[in-house]
């Protein structure tokens, strides 16, 4: 009786002082297009910030090579008016729907993926790509791991790479 009452009690406080629900709406947010639109004219599936600022994103069309872009923001920092220039294609693989993360260092991790140029497959490719030299690496996959698929990714606070199968109980840690 002593724990209910306390209980009730405790949520009365918190409901009174604004902690558990919010006194004010939150603001939705607008979206504002782009002024340059991406190279030729491609929606984008996988966007990832880099360490200089500097925006990657995939094409999302399913084509061959695979077109990756950069959006560098305008002298003032803005985005909206930014340009798009053309990277490296990615030409190990062409993944849809994949774990990525860039790393402490800069470089950009992608890992597996549901489809590979279009066809589904539970893929277990994977690629680095470098910023400094514009190129892509192929990066085996996990020992044993015969899909990867639509992986779950995370950079630890150490600054190691983990790399989850998103359908059996797997975790990895990723060593250079």
């Amino acid at each position: 009786m002593k724990v209910r009452t306390l209980a009730i009690a405790l949520l009365a406080l918190l409901t009174w002082s604004g902690i558990a629900s919010s006194q004010e709406p939150f603001d939705a947010g607008t979206w504002t297009k782009l002024t340059n639109p991406t190279p030729n004219g491609a929606g984008i599936n996988q966007i990832l910030l880099l360490q200089d600022g500097t925006i990657m994103a995939q094409d999302a069309k399913f084509a061959t090579p695979n077109p990756w872009y950069k959006l560098t923001p305008d002298k003032t920092g803005s985005y909206i008016n930014g340009t798009w220039s053309t990277r490296a294609p990615l030409t190990i693989y062409d993944p849809l729907y994949f774990g990525s993360a860039v790393l402490p260092d800069g470089r950009v991790i992608i890992e597996g993926g549901e489809y590979d140029k279009g066809n589904p497959v539970w893929t277990t490719k994977g690629a680095i790509y470098n910023p400094k030299t514009n190129t892509w690496l192929s990066v085996n996959p996990p020992s044993g791991w015969s899909t990867i698929g639509d992986a779950q990714t995370v950079v630890l606070p150490n600054g190691t790479f983990m790399l989850a199968n998103c359908w059996v109980s797997r975790v990895v840690i990723w060593e250079d």
